[in-house]
């Protein structure tokens, strides 16, 4: 993530908390808890599904995280050589994580009884930091043994980001939006090697990861 993408997520952030402290309290019922159920689609050709809880120290300010699991969808190259190939069902990399992070809210607009505004939320993912596949031995054109490999290695942790728009009706919410994360899906599976051949040669170069979000929330 190049330096002005942060700088201008570091000064979107310190505008919506500047705004906060000076709103009055009464734009929208309030709870102190908040639980979301979110899904991503990634431009890594991924998936995630999310489940958080945040505490809400005012309308527009809330600490807490998740737990999720992503997974690529899409096979983008396929490890293989001279007489074996990456099992199939190993190919499209995933992962459990935990993230914590921030809700960062601005004053809402009402429209009759909805109540809409910008959000943010920016977090942590912490990945489990450990992946073992099953390599497939292939003597003529069938499976005729299994190898297992593993790494302890490659990214577990990256930051990402995701702001958009809130709409409330009540209790009940969801937010929709635009992502950035510098998580590399094929992060542990570079790490992995088989018969000489390191998996980074397989697949795609490393992107930059932006996408679009949608959460469905609950205040209580």
């Amino acid at each position: 993530m190049n330096r002005a993408t942060l700088l201008s997520l570091i000064a979107l952030a310190t505008a919506l908390i500047s705004t906060a402290g000076n709103a009055k309290d009464d734009v929208f019922e309030f709870s102190h808890n908040r639980i979301a159920f979110n899904g991503l689609l990634t431009s890594s050709d991924s998936y995630t599904l999310e489940a958080t809880y945040h505490y809400m120290f005012n309308h527009y300010i809330g600490a807490g995280g998740g737990i999720g699991y992503w997974q690529v969808y899409y096979e983008d190259g396929r490890a293989s050589g001279n007489g074996w190939e990456i099992d199939s069902d190993d190919n499209k990399p995933s992962n459990l994580y935990l993230r914590p992070s921030l809700v960062l809210k601005s004053p809402a607009i009402r429209i009759k009884s909805v109540n809409i505004g910008l959000f943010a939320e920016p977090g942590l993912m912490m990945g489990i930091p450990y992946k073992r596949v099953c390599i497939n031995r292939i003597q003529n054109w069938t499976v005729s043994g299994y190898d297992y490999i593993s790494t302890g290695k490659g990214q577990w942790l990256s930051f990402d980001l995701r702001a958009g728009v809130y709409a409330n009706a009540g209790p009940c919410g969801f937010s929709i939006g635009y992502m950035m994360s510098n998580l590399d899906v094929y992060s542990q599976y570079r790490k992995l090697s088989y018969d000489g051949h390191t998996f980074g040669e397989f697949y795609p170069k490393r992107p930059f990861m932006q996408g679009a979000y949608l959460a469905l929330s609950y205040y209580f």
